[in-house]
């Protein structure tokens, strides 16, 4: 099949050996299969929403984490099919997906690097974004805290020490207090949610790239693991989608065009 055949490209494009950093995105998702499940199937059980919060930083670690200025037409697809989406199953259209955030990400770090602010502005630009989260936060998913971690994988691959404690620690911090503002977690929960992030953000501050499989094509368990890992934009997308559709029809929830701006 072409659209399995394009997933096994793009993995076989990144090398045959199975890293720390692939294992770190099969980690994360499923973390944010199980966040998920929780918000659109068991939204009273906050257990599902306090496994995925952990691993949020990873997605947008990763957008500063490649070295590519440029953005695929692709993400560009499915973020406006998601967001049209939402209008047909009568989902509120605001926060947009977390594929509009990162698209932000890169036209943020773009911006940042044209103009030469990377690391000189990085104080500013820490406590700018920090102040934004309380704007952007409502329209589109993480808000600029999602900015934050982007520029956390940009130093953390540029190798950049100055102000780098500093952007840690503000990054983790403001996540967590969003984290309290939105969620009810009962103190387990939220003793989960501080350790494992900081255990997320400790790893991708020092992000151990190293082999773990010489070779994942030796065998059908290997090659799906590596191929999941390496495909983790196709698969936000349509389990989002398929989780979404689910959704409407399963509990019950209007399908057509309904424009609701805010839950």
């Amino acid at each position: 099949m072409p659209f399995l055949s394009r997933l096994m490209e793009k993995a076989s494009a990144r090398g045959t050996a199975y890293t720390a950093l692939d294992a770190m995105k099969l980690f994360a998702i499923i973390n944010m299969t199980a966040d998920h499940i929780g918000d659109y199937f068991f939204p009273d059980d906050l257990w599902w929403r306090a496994i995925g919060r952990i691993t949020f930083p990873v997605w947008f670690f990763l957008v500063g984490y490649s070295r590519t200025r440029a953005i695929g037409r692709t993400i560009y697809v499915y973020a406006a099919i998601l967001v049209l989406d939402h209008l047909f199953i009568g989902l509120p259209l605001f926060p947009f997906n977390a594929l509009v955030s990162i698209l932000l990400c890169k036209w943020v770090l773009n911006l940042c690097e044209d103009r030469h602010w990377l690391p000189q502005r990085l104080p500013e630009l820490i406590c700018g974004f920090i102040v934004l989260t309380v704007f952007t936060t409502p329209f589109f998913e993480y808000g600029s805290i999602a900015f934050l971690f982007a520029l956390f994988g940009r130093m953390v691959v540029q190798k950049e020490k100055k102000h780098f404690l500093a952007l840690t620690v503000a990054s983790y911090v403001t996540f967590i207090v969003w984290q309290i503002a939105i969620f009810p977690f009962n103190y387990i929960q939220l003793l989960y949610v501080l350790i494992g992030t900081a255990w997320v953000v400790l790893w991708l501050s020092r992000c151990p790239n190293d082999v773990i499989w010489e070779n994942w094509r030796v065998s059908r368990f290997k090659t799906f693991i590596a191929v999941l890992s390496r495909n983790t934009m196709p698969y936000y997308f349509y389990h989002r989608l398929i989780f979404e559709i689910l959704f409407a029809f399963i509990l019950g929830k209007g399908i057509g065009f309904t424009l609701r701006w805010f839950d």
